[in-house]
Order: C-alpha cells, then sequence, then structure tokens
C-alpha cells in the first residue's frame, strides 16, 4: 500500500522503493451531462498514469448525477487497481448537494463515505 509523504507516494515493490507524484485533476464550472465526456478523458488520462490521482473541485458552480457516478466509478476502479485516488477537500456545495439526494453517502459503506467526504459525518 502507497504511503502519503509530503506530496509523493512511495510504495515497495521487490525491495525497490518507487515514488510517485501525485496527478491533480481539477474541475471546474459545470460539470453535466453536457460535458461529461470531456471529464471522463480527463480523468482516465490522470488514472492511466498509475500514479495516485487528486481530485480538485474548488470552482465548481453546477453538478449533475452524471459527474458523481463518473467519480465513483473512478473510486471503484482505483481501488480494484490498489490506486489512490481522493479528493483534494470533502464534497460541498452542488456536489455534496447531489450525493444526498443520489444515496451516495449510505453510512453502510464507510470507504465510500469516506471518499466523499473524508469521515464528515453527514445530516
Amino acid at each position: 500500500m502507497p504511503a502519503f509523504v509530503a506530496g509523493i507516494y512511495f510504495h515497495m515493490s521487490g525491495g525497490l522503493v518507487l515514488e510517485y507524484s501525485e496527478k491533480l485533476v481539477s474541475f471546474s464550472g459545470s460539470l453535466t451531462i453536457g460535458v461529461i465526456s470531456e471529464r471522463y478523458s480527463a480523468l482516465v488520462g490522470a488514472m492511466e498514469q498509475g500514479a495516485p490521482v487528486v481530485i480538485g473541485l474548488d470552482e465548481v458552480t453546477e453538478v449533475d448525477l452524471t459527474f458523481a457516478q463518473l467519480l465513483e466509478a473512478a473510486r471503484r476502479t482505483a481501488a480494484d487497481r490498489g490506486q489512490v485516488i481522493r479528493l483534494e477537500k470533502p464534497a460541498e456545495g452542488p456536489l455534496l448537494q447531489v450525493l444526498q439526494r443520489g444515496g451516495f453517502l449510505d453510512p453502510e459503506d464507510a470507504d465510500r463515505v469516506n471518499f466523499w467526504v473524508g469521515g464528515k459525518t453527514q445530516s
């Protein structure tokens, strides 16, 4: 399992220590079905590099269910591959509203809740 140290991950592989820098993927503006294929391409491109992926959402103004589903699929794919993927900050604003309405924050799935809100309790 990779360990995070000051922006760089170290991973033991066959006695060697491999170093990976995080790949930041920042999204902004509208994240809806009309632009989801572009967002998909950016996210897949980052994940294919194999480095830990950090998703920045600071300037997001609009989100629909397709973007939440895209990130959920990326989270599951990364988990299956043993790859690190995380949000730069806990979900908030329009994304948090979509997650709440879409049932993404079910407390029965601790890994999913931790990915979205970093362990914060949601009401």
